[in-house]
């Protein structure tokens, strides 16, 4: 655990040193930036599956399909499937530089400042990835959050594949049907919790 929090932290001081280079005006809270190096989101996600084995807890799993909700306890082991789509391609520091570009915003609202990354050039089909956040305590340097989407095709119909981790807390998994005529359909959502004091359940 204390592994990834260090990798957290070095990541905010980068970019405050990047910062300090580059003095952008300080009214301008978005600052869009061809980056050369990403935060390494795969090994972050992976390190959190280290945390959540280490720890004396039972997930809890709460399932909503078509506006039902059901919840049941699981092993830890159920949730690692479920997982892999969203480490491939891996996420490191310099593997998708060459598609994508890193838009920084400070949202005070939110107390956290956001590393948006989206395509800068047409995707190859082995990358299914679309979009991510990396959501930074400015205080404390930690990564609090990971927002993941990609796009699939299964079972001939076209998915878009949404994560949402909180650090040390829980993660959602959203599987969504893109339409032929451009509409979306919410197929399944799926909320792991480990972190019972803080629960965020789908209304």
């Amino acid at each position: 655990m204390k592994k990834y929090c260090i990798i957290g932290i070095t990541f905010f001081i980068l970019i405050s040193c990047a910062d300090s280079v580059k003095q952008p005006d300080p009214s301008d809270e978005t600052v869009v930036n061809k980056a050369d190096s990403f935060f390494p989101v795969t090994s972050f996600i992976k390190g959190q599956i280290l945390v959540l084995d280490s720890v004396p807890v039972t997930p809890l799993q709460v399932t909503t399909v078509k506006g039902k909700t059901d919840s049941a306890w699981i092993q830890k082991k159920d949730l690692k499937p479920l997982l892999l789509p969203f480490q491939s391609p891996v996420i490191n520091e310099t593997n998708l530089t060459a598609y994508f570009k890193e838009t920084r915003f400070n949202d005070q609202t939110l107390n956290a400042i956001t590393f948006t990354y989206d395509p800068i050039k047409t995707i190859p089909d082995s990358i299914s990835l679309r979009h991510w956040d990396v959501y930074v305590n400015p205080e404390t340097g930690n990564v609090t959050k990971v927002y993941l989407v990609k796009k699939i095709k299964e079972n001939n119909q076209d998915l878009t594949l949404q994560l949402s981790w909180q650090t040390n807390k829980q993660a959602k998994i959203s599987t969504i049907l893109n339409k032929p005529d451009g509409t979306l359909e919410l197929l399944k959502e799926v909320v792991f919790i480990w972190d019972y004091a803080n629960m965020n359940l789908p209304k």
